[in-house]
């Protein structure tokens, strides 16, 4: 039976890198009877987004915000202007590889799973890459989910349109961490299926306002630490813990930075993969 998939990249003043996001999409080898769209979720850019879009054909729109509102609108306004049998995310700075699509859809058929995430390429100007998270294929749960959003969806992830019907979109009151918001949502229904190929390439870009990491921290631990079971509460906020370390780290606080890792490693002194997963993503490069 013929499927589309709509691949949603939400864009903010990237006209100079956008091009290399698309004509990875483009390039993509295709399941049989397959056809492709590519959403670009225009954010309120003051560029020349639109003149670096000329290029593309039909299978290439754009839906735009008259002013920036954040990733999680960006990706919501694509979400809703698709309308194809699976939704496919990516960030406008990072790249897929050629057969991303075609094995993680083959994947997912195979299994069963209403979303997936894949592994990916590390990787900075000037050093190798690395392929990060350590996990092996097969499923995550919440109890992986709760170190943190280490699979990269804005940039890996693919979906049935109808998870979001019943999971809810990306919450815009989050300015970061709306896609880890949004998987442990998904958690509590679904198993996410995890491949651990790396099919896509990123480079990683700290955000550079403290103190906004730190507050969107401090809501997502409101919005989900009672929901949790007892042992899952701990190792959220140790997970927590660290993503605060991270974010004083980046700004040179070592005490705070210091601080924070401290608490974390005593909530959680046993090795978790995930843990270190996150670890490893947050302080590999500064």
């Amino acid at each position: 039976m013929p499927s589309t998939i709509d691949v949603i990249v939400p864009v903010w003043n990237r006209a100079h890198s956008v091009r290399q996001a698309i004509d990875s999409v483009l390039a993509q080898k295709l399941p049989p009877d397959s056809a492709l769209r590519v959403i670009v979720a225009d954010d309120g850019s003051t560029d020349d987004l639109a003149g670096a879009l000329q290029r593309y054909d039909a299978r290439v729109s754009r839906v735009r915000h008259d002013r920036n509102r954040g990733a999680a609108a960006a990706r919501n306004t694509g979400i809703a202007a698709a309308d194809g049998d699976l939704l496919a995310f990516l960030d406008s700075d990072d790249v897929w590889e050629p057969d991303k699509l075609v094995r993680q859809i083959a994947f997912m058929r195979e299994h069963g799973y209403a979303a997936s995430c894949t592994a990916c390429h590390l990787v900075r100007a000037g050093q190798p890459g690395v392929v990060w998270p350590h996990y092996e294929t097969g499923s995550l749960s919440r109890a992986d989910l709760i170190w943190g959003c280490f699979v990269s969806p804005g940039t890996t992830m693919i979906c049935e349109p109808r998870v979001f019907s019943e999971i809810g979109m990306f919450d815009t009151d989050f300015r970061r961490f709306e896609d880890w918001d949004w998987l442990l949502r998904f958690a509590a229904r679904y198993r996410l299926g995890y491949l651990a190929e790396p099919l896509a390439r990123r480079e990683p870009s700290w955000f550079a306002d403290a103190q906004q990491t730190l507050d969107a921290l401090e809501k997502i631990d409101e919005k989900h630490y009672s929901a949790l079971p007892g042992t899952a509460r701990r190792h959220f906020r140790a997970a927590l813990a660290c993503e605060k370390s991270a974010a004083h780290y980046r700004q040179d606080n070592w005490p705070a930075a210091l601080g924070a890792l401290l608490r974390s490693f005593l909530m959680a002194p046993f090795a978790h993969a995930a843990l270190r997963a996150l670890v490893a993503s947050r302080f590999q490069w500064h």
